[in-house]
């Protein structure tokens, strides 16, 4: 099939942005942050009964930061109503030399959500707490959400990207993260394939859209790089 029957679910400004801040991910955090567990909404990593108690994110943020592997010394977790801190699905602050997670409750009756939230505002210590990246960084909100790709929470991440709603005035829309869905299926698909995942299980817990822009992402690179 000739090259230009496979486009890429992104335009070339965001492609060549994803794969460059993807290859600076891989040099400051090296190979075997890459190469570990893409996490899923399974039992095998969150077990137990969730009900959506303070308690319960708490535990939701902590499983997040062990896999981030984020030492439980650097960090507290603070939990806000939504009311506090409106449209706000989380924050990051250093007070007195500790990073802060700030958790809104909105989110707490969806566990997923949590996890989205909580990936989101721990790969921002990651990248900011030893001074890795600057929040000043015009791009540093969309390369927080590309650090939890690169660090294998991507699939939370993309399914929360774009979500919908339910309440008694109708269907309201909601956007979680800074990078969008045909943005994270191309991060996906780029992050695969330089893991050496041609097929990966994790991808069936993708939903709908996240998971035909991998798909199409995918096919696009698999012309464009076969030996990537």
């Amino acid at each position: 099939m000739p090259l230009f029957g496979a486009r890429p679910p992104v335009e070339d400004r965001e492609r060549l942005w994803i794969e460059k801040m993807l290859a600076w991910c891989l040099e400051r955090f090296g190979r075997e942050a890459l190469d570990a567990e893409i996490l899923t909404p399974t039992p095998r990593f969150f077990p137990g009964r969730y009900q959506g108690t303070p308690d319960d994110v708490v535990a939701l943020v902590d499983l997040v930061r062990a896999h981030l592997r984020v030492d439980p010394g650097e960090i507290a977790v603070a939990l806000y109503d939504s009311g506090q801190r409106p449209k706000v699905a989380g924050h990051y602050s250093v007070r007195d030399g500790l990073g802060v997670i700030a958790i809104g409750m909105e989110d707490a009756p969806d566990p997923r959500h949590v996890v989205a939230v909580a990936a989101h505002e721990l790969c921002h210590h990651k990248l900011l707490y030893r001074g890795i990246a600057s929040s000043t960084e015009e791009d540093h909100e969309p390369l927080t959400d590309l650090a939890t790709v690169f660090f294998g929470l991507g699939v939370f991440t993309a399914n929360a990207a774009f979500t919908f709603s339910q309440n008694a005035r109708g269907w309201r829309r909601r956007q979680l993260g800074y990078i969008n869905q045909p943005m994270f299926g191309y991060a996906l698909a780029y992050t695969a394939r330089l893991r050496g995942e041609r097929q990966p299980e994790w991808v069936r817990h993708l939903d709908t859209n996240p998971k035909g822009y991998f798909k199409k992402a995918m096919r696009y690179l698999e012309q464009k790089e076969p030996a990537l």
